[in-house]
């Protein structure tokens, strides 16, 4: 539990808000509790009171010193903090008799108890907490005298109300940084999900969507779109050759040819392999072969890793009112079979 570990600096890290709050609480500590000793020196003259005040000063340093160097006991020097600072209301509220309006520093406790100890804890502790202080109050508060509204009373509610807003603004600034960060991290997920770890182009799984969504539309509003797929031909001879490392630098390098050469509407990604499938929104046959052979001339002129050329096979397949997924990807496997079959490097539609 008293690890030195620094991990709780990263946001990762489940206690690093926690470390983040405790150090700006130790911070309005040491700033309050030597101005309320002022205060009483001033005001009250109350030296049993002062003492206190200045005992919570020499904590709060200390606390902080140690926080500092053992980031790891962050747990527990949350629970020595929140019961310092429930022993020194309490203190307080007994030795000032409801006098100043010291009731007023109770709302303090609930907010830093539930952000150090958590909900089930923080609950717990200011359910004792509050128990105890009524039960107290019920018992001496008819024997205090009346509480005028003084400049004391004006200054305590001040700085208490300073306080707890330093501390509420911490906690929202906190909650704030927390959903940011779990936004970011879910955007990542999502990227992850949806990218092929080598290439950067879209995964089978987004390819799948991509394909589905391209079919609703078509049936839906009668649309035109088709897709095509692509072979590296003879891609076993570049690895036997070169090593699979320079085989990854080639899919990679192909990839970014072909997200150059798609439109921002197009979808491209890896099919599996060396094969890649383009998705083409608003595209007839005759536009995707277009497409297809446009490309496969960029490949063919294309001097790869280590000047290394290669070439690709195509085929392509247009949409057709009794499509569905299975159907016109069957057919453009058959198209680029036939390509390869007819001595590669070309492109056959599935009306070949």
């Amino acid at each position: 539990m008293l690890s030195t570990s620094t991990s709780v600096n990263s946001p990762l890290d489940p206690r690093y808000r926690r470390v983040q709050f405790l150090r700006s609480l130790l911070w309005v500590l040491m700033v309050v509790s030597p101005l309320l000793a002022l205060l009483n020196q001033l005001f009250e003259q109350h030296p049993t009171m002062v003492a206190l005040e200045y005992f919570l000063f020499v904590c709060g340093i200390g606390l902080y010193i140690w926080l500092r160097r053992m980031p790891g006991a962050v747990i527990v020097i949350s629970w020595i903090v929140t019961a310092i600072l429930a022993l020194a209301i309490g203190i307080y509220v007994a030795l000032s008799e409801g006098q100043s309006y010291a009731l007023y520093w109770l709302a303090i406790f609930p907010p830093v108890s539930y952000f150090l100890l958590g909900g089930k804890w923080g609950f717990l502790t200011s359910v004792t907490f509050f128990t105890g202080i009524f039960i107290y109050l019920s018992r001496v508060s008819a024997e205090w005298a009346a509480a005028p509204f003084s400049v004391h009373s004006f200054l305590n509610i001040l700085i208490a109300t300073a306080a707890l807003i330093v501390i509420l603004r911490h906690i929202e600034r906190t909650r704030a940084e927390a959903f940011h960060f779990l936004e970011e991290h879910s955007q990542r997920l999502e990227y992850i999900a949806v990218t092929d770890p080598l290439t950067g182009l879209c995964n089978r799984s987004k390819l799948d969507h991509a394909l589905s969504v391209a079919l609703t539309r078509a049936q839906r509003e009668q649309r035109d779109f088709a897709i095509a797929l692509l072979d590296i031909d003879h891609f076993k001879k570049v690895n036997d050759t070169y090593g699979h490392q320079v085989g990854d630098l080639i899919l990679i390098e192909l990839a970014q040819l072909l997200r150059s050469n798609v439109r921002s509407t197009d979808v491209a990604g890896r099919w599996g392999g060396e094969e890649f499938l383009l998705v083409l929104p608003e595209h007839t046959r005759q536009q995707a072969v277009m497409h297809a052979e446009r490309i496969r001339n960029v490949i063919a002129a294309f001097e790869f890793h280590a000047g290394i050329r290669i070439t690709a096979s195509f085929g392509v397949a247009s949409y057709r009112a009794e499509d569905d997924a299975s159907s016109i990807i069957r057919r453009v496997d058959k198209a680029l079979y036939a390509a390869k079959a007819q001595g590669r490097n070309r492109t056959i539609s599935d009306a070949q």
